[in-house]
Formats: C-alpha cells, structure tokens, sequence
C-alpha cells in the first residue's frame, strides 16, 4: 500500500509540474492553475505526509522554473493547507459523484481561502497597497480578477482530475506497470525543461 501511495505522489507531483509550466507558457491565464486540484487529491486518497509534500514539491519545483518573490511564504503554504482540506475528505472518498461533487466545493472553498490569504501576504509583505485597512481593501478589490478566473479553473480542473485519479486508483493493478514507465518519462521531461531553464538563467548572468 506504501509503495502505491508513493508511486500515486510522484505522478501527481509529475503531472502537477508538467500541467503547471505548460498552463503559464502557453495558456498564460492569471491564477488559472491545477495545484489546487492535485493537493485536494492528495489530501483526500493519499493521507499522511503526502498531504503537504504532494503540494509542496509541485509549487516549490516549479518555481524554480518561473522563480518566485518573498511572496512564496504565502502561496507555498496555502496550497500545503489546501492538501490538508483535501484531508478532511479522506473518509469520504469512493467511486461516485458525490465524492466529485464535494471535492469540487472544497475547490471553490479552496478558490476562495487562496484569495483571502495570498493577497494578505501580498498587501503585508510589499509596498504596492499602504499598511492600512484601506490599502488591505484595496488589495482585495485588485484581485478580484484573478479570483474569478482561479474559481473557473477550479471548477473545471478539480472535477476532471478528481474522476482521472478515482478511475486510476480503481484500476491501478492494470495500470502499474505502464504508470512507472510514463513517471520516468515525465520525470526526465521535467528534468529536461529544468536544465534548459538554469542553463539560460546562467547565460544571461555570465553575459557581460
């Protein structure tokens, strides 16, 4: 069971890197993202440790890719407390449109939590909105935009993959082999795209 559980993490956190670089280089959609989804999932069929490093290990790798400001604190950690709403789900879970149902409102709670909490941390930890009650409003009313589209992605992302994974989970003994062979062939993809991305950080840092 351990092993599956782990072999379960590493797609998830494969599929959550490959899904979040694609999304922001060629959608480019503000706050449209999967890591919700893919925390949620962790949360709800994986349990334990899994529930913060699924999360973290997607956000973190990937920001290594796009980088990331002081900010990090704030997304890093919201998304480890979105796998743990995934949690709250565990005794729910089963092959059936109800648990698909709850998980996309927890999607929707997430949306909302992700909201309220990164834009504190964006108005608390720079100077674009004034320290005031009325800079934090501020602050809010600017990201309604991206709240919007974060809900939509949501709505959609969270279903769809949610009913991906239960169909995975449910015939999974079918899928394990060729599971382990597509992992190491994302995992190498992923490794690929990081190496091309350092190596041109390098270049522009050692050209004169």
């Amino acid at each position: 069971m351990h092993k599956t559980k782990l072999i379960t993490a590493l797609i998830l956190i494969a599929f959550g890197l490959l899904g979040r670089i694609f999304i922001n280089e060629f959608i480019k959609i503000p706050n449209l993202e999967i890591i919700t989804s893919f925390s949620l999932i962790a949360g709800a069929m994986l349990g334990g440790l899994y529930v913060f490093l699924v999360p973290l290990a997607i956000i973190a790798v990937s920001d290594i890719y796009f980088g990331n400001t002081s900010i990090l604190y704030f997304t890093w950690s919201a998304f480890m407390i979105i796998g743990l709403f995934g949690w709250f789900l565990r005794n729910k879970k089963s092959f059936n449109y109800r648990f698909i149902a709850l998980m996309t409102g927890m999607g929707i709670f997430s949306s909302l939590f992700f909201y309220l909490y990164t834009n504190f941390g964006w108005w608390l930890l720079t100077n674009m909105y004034s320290h005031t009650w009325s800079g934090l409003i501020q602050c809010y009313i600017a990201g309604l935009p991206f709240l919007k589209n974060n809900l939509l992605g949501n709505l959609f992302f969270v279903p769809l993959f949610t009913s991906l994974a239960l169909l995975a989970w449910k015939f999974y003994s079918i899928l394990e082999f060729r599971s382990s062979v597509v992992l190491k062939k994302i995992i190498s993809l992923i490794i690929k795209l990081l190496n091309r991305k350092l190596i041109g950080i390098y270049r522009k840092l050692t050209v004169k």
